[in-house]
């Protein structure tokens, strides 16, 4: 019997672990296609620019099907979580910047001494992450270029 892997569990299978960063990525790319909408049409590829290099980036190549090969993603490097989405040949953008609380739950305290103290802090983080609400993850600016 073959069963078909949720999009959380395709995401985690290419980055090949779980950690706070990936579980950031796949919210912000479940985000990004609810504000874009619909692809508008067949041809139009989605675009992704990030300002930072982090397994974030993993979550888009597999959610949004931007990957650095087709050049459909950018890193901007400047050390900030800041995404920006568009599909080609349209002139709507959508810009998301994580918030400065869900940034202190990307990194692990060094001062835990077991494997399992570190376990249960990352699952912590990767909870808290997935499920704060909306206005504590981040913003999310929509605009139209003409």
């Amino acid at each position: 019997m073959c069963i078909e892997k949720t999009p959380w569990e395709q995401v985690i299978d290419f980055h090949g672990h779980t950690c706070p960063e990936i579980a950031l990525g796949y919210r912000v790319a479940q985000i990004a296609m609810r504000e874009l909408g619909i692809k508008p049409t067949p041809s139009a590829e989605l675009m992704v620019t990030a300002q930072t290099h982090s397994c974030a980036l993993d979550a888009f190549q597999i959610l949004n099907h931007a990957t650095f090969g087709r050049g459909a993603l950018n890193v901007e490097e400047n050390k900030q979580h800041k995404y920006l989405f568009a599909y080609s040949g349209t002139s709507v953008r959508v810009g998301i910047t994580i918030l400065p609380e869900i940034l202190e739950h990307l990194v692990i305290p060094e001062n835990l001494a077991t494997r399992r103290e570190i376990q249960n802090a990352t699952l912590e983080a990767i909870q808290f992450i997935l499920s704060s609400d909306e206005t504590v993850f981040c913003t999310i600016q929509k605009d139209e270029h003409q």
